[in-house]
């Protein structure tokens, strides 16, 4: 029977896979790192020895690691990423989008992926990919450019969970005023929006930002939870079979018929009945009552346009 490793050699072994995880996640710094070897029995005389005595150790075992910028790095690490040209087209697109994208989470969490991205690429891949960032070729220049500030203004608004009154214009071209609670700032292909909860009508509403014509900030503080208006509605036939479910929704199962039942918290009431009508006859909403007479309202106005006069 093995004998058992001394408490030592375990501590040891688990102060190695903790400087490992701490370059992987682009966090060994210096003062960090001799933190953490100092807290060991051996390492409290002299930390920076004992440093170097497990470095000596990870160089045996094939690790290559290299200090800059008082920040260690592993330079050949036990996962690593090899892209193809066309997924660094991809990497260099997301860098250039991020220069010119407002701050707040979502520009956060992007520069947090595209930091993953570099730490697992092997040796001569990083200098490979950094040159083909610096050619000046920017598709995103003046890109959001316009309603950048207004951007920022609105991802500010969320974490201050205070209390709106905006004033945009609608779908009509009208002028609208409406007090909501702000949740965040929505981007999709095509427009991005600010998206509210109207806490008159319960409901979920994104408004485009090239809309919005003024927001005032109230001193009432957002409340904590709401009570979003729900949407309830059924899909027939194949579409019931492949419908994959969207932010916000949540899957009921299936009825006796084998209609699939969805239900639908967080979306805006009036991009949900544009999705919904392209269902055709495969959908059917339940509940409310208010919203399934929107639907029938919608269907009535395009059954006019072909009507013959």
């Amino acid at each position: 029977m093995t004998d058992k490793l001394p408490e030592k050699y375990n501590d040891s072994c688990v102060k190695m896979f903790q400087f490992l995880q701490m370059m992987t996640e682009d966090c060994a710094d210096y003062d960090r790192v001799i933190e953490l070897f100092s807290g060991s029995k051996e390492g409290k005389n002299n930390p920076s020895v004992t440093l170097n005595k497990y470095l000596n150790t990870m160089k045996i075992f094939g690790l290559k690691i290299k200090k800059y910028n008082k920040k260690y790095h592993l330079l050949n690490p036990p996962v690593t990423i090899d892209l193809d040209r066309q997924e660094q087209d991809v990497v260099k697109l997301l860098n250039e989008f991020m220069e010119v994208f407002p701050s707040g989470k979502n520009k956060k969490n992007f520069l947090e992926l595209l930091e993953k991205v570099y730490i697992f690429l092997p040796g001569g891949a990083k200098e490979i990919l950094q040159a083909k960032i610096s050619e000046d070729n920017s598709n995103f220049k003046y890109y959001l450019s316009e309603y950048k500030n207004l951007i920022e203004e609105c991802e500010n608004y969320c974490s201050d969970k205070l209390q709106l009154k905006i004033t945009f214009k609608n779908e009509q071209g009208l002028q609208e005023t409406v007090t909501a609670t702000p949740q965040e700032v929505k981007y999709n292909k095509r427009k991005v929006c600010f998206s509210v909860f109207n806490t008159l009508s319960r409901e979920i509403c994104d408004i485009p930002v090239n809309d919005i014509i003024k927001i005032l900030q109230l001193p009432s503080k957002s409340g904590e939870t709401y009570l979003s208006m729900t949407v309830v509605f059924k899909l027939k036939s194949r579409l019931a079979k492949n419908y994959k479910l969207k932010p916000g929704e949540t899957s009921k199962g299936y009825d006796a018929a084998g209609h699939l039942v969805i239900v639908n918290k967080n979306e805006d009431h009036s991009e949900l009945l544009k999705r919904l009508l392209r269902y055709g006859n495969d959908c059917e909403v339940i509940s409310p009552k208010a919203f399934k007479n929107k639907m029938k309202e919608l269907i009535q106005n395009i059954l006019c346009n072909y009507q013959d006069k």
